[in-house]
């Protein structure tokens, strides 16, 4: 299994943890599946894995926030907790 591979279940299993994300599998051709969350029925921000880094995009913003791994986006999303749409 490749690097990212791993990552991104483990990044996977600490969001599910969380509550209110789910997987979506790509529906674009060479598209990435990512996790996403989506407390309202709407995504407020989806995580990938890209190249060893994880990568938050935020819809809202249509900004990406990078991290050099799984600890970083789970203290980015502790500094954010309780803020409406996680970014």
């Amino acid at each position: 299994m490749a690097a990212d591979d791993v990552l991104f279940e483990q990044v996977g299993a600490a969001l599910q943890a969380r509550g209110d994300w789910r997987y979506e599998p790509s529906t674009t051709p060479g598209g990435l599946p990512s996790w996403c969350l989506d407390p309202g029925g709407t995504v407020v921000v989806s995580v990938n894995v890209i190249d060893g880094a994880v990568v938050a995009y935020l819809p809202a913003t249509d900004r990406d926030v990078r991290f050099a791994g799984l600890d970083g986006l789970l203290a980015w999303m502790d500094e954010r907790e309780g803020v409406a749409g996680t970014g």
